[in-house]
This record gives C-alpha cells, structure tokens and sequence, in this order.
C-alpha cells in the first residue's frame, strides 16, 4: 500500500532533477532582437524561476538567452559577476517563468556551482 501512495504523490518537485534555491537577482532576458528586465526568484543546477517586469509575447519552448547580474553577491572564486545561461522556457504563467538552462561557458559553470554553493550554505 504504501508504494501505491508513493507513486501516486508525483509532484512537480519530484520531477526536478535539483534542488531549487531561493535567489534575489536581476537578469536580462533576450529573445531574437527583444531583451526584458526580470527578477530571479530560484534557481537551480538546470533552471530558473524568473518574474519579467514588463509586457512580453514570450510563450513555452521559446529559446532564450539570461544574463544574471550577481554583483551584490560575496563570491570568492570567481571575479566575474555576469552569468550568462541559454536554453527554453518550460512554462509561462502572465509574468511569471520557468527557464531550463546551460550555462554558456566552463567559466559560467564554475559561476554556477559557487552561486549554488553559497546560497546552500546560507539555508
């Protein structure tokens, strides 16, 4: 009985590949030749939840390119204070976004693991 229970509590959560963070930072979106202003709200090893701050045509599986400003941020190893992320929106509910990504290079990636890292450690 048990496993029946368990199998039928699939939530969104169970679906994530990795744990969400919560993330106060703003970010450039851009899409073609468009770019918005958002705040990020979480973030993960592979995606994001993001409210833009204005109007947008932008709608699921679009592809997009996030820049996310971390200048306020104490980051240790890393000098660089942008990180830049590409993949596709995977929901979009009025403002508020879901976006699957990449990072861009090895040194956004780094980027990434040392923003995760210091945000677990303050949790």
């Amino acid at each position: 009985m048990t496993e029946l229970t368990t199998a039928n509590d699939s939530s969104a959560e169970d679906k994530r590949r990795h744990p969400r963070f919560p993330l106060r930072a703003v970010a450039e979106l851009q899409y073609s030749t468009k770019s918005w202003e958002a705040q990020v709200t979480d973030i993960s090893e592979s995606g994001a939840r993001m409210v833009i701050l204005s109007e947008h045509l932008l709608q699921k599986g679009d592809p997009l390119r996030v820049h996310i400003q971390l200048d306020d941020l104490n980051l240790v190893a890393s000098s660089k204070k942008l990180l830049n992320l590409h993949g596709r929106l995977i929901h979009v509910r009025e403002q508020h976004l879901g976006f699957e990504f990449q990072p861009d290079t090895p040194a956004d990636r780094t980027l990434l693991y040392e923003l995760l890292t210091l945000i677990e450690n303050d949790h």
